[in-house]
């Protein structure tokens, strides 16, 4: 198999497994069950940033920079979409 698809699989299976260990940690019902889901979530969240590590230096994950101007028109875009949402009632 290719290795983005691989990465990708790999990447997407932490995003799931994080996320269900963050559950766990926010509702926890007691000391020992928090420290579980405490040390659980660290340590999927630190071989997810090593999978995306790993994807950003083969090349599969490319970043760079947003000009301001863009952020702006992103930021002006979403708050008069909601301002003609709150309008509406």
């Amino acid at each position: 198999m290719e290795d983005k698809f691989l990465m990708d699989n790999l990447m997407y299976g932490s995003k799931v497994i994080n996320d269900l260990y963050m559950h766990g940690f926010i509702e926890s019902t007691n000391d020992k069950v928090f420290q579980a889901f405490t040390k659980a979530l660290q340590e999927t969240s630190k071989l997810h940033n090593e999978i995306f590590k790993a994807m950003e230096s083969a090349g599969f994950y490319t970043i760079s920079n947003v000009e301001d101007k863009k952020i702006q028109q992103t930021k002006d875009k979403l708050e008069k979409s909601c301002q003609e949402c709150c309008n509406k009632e």
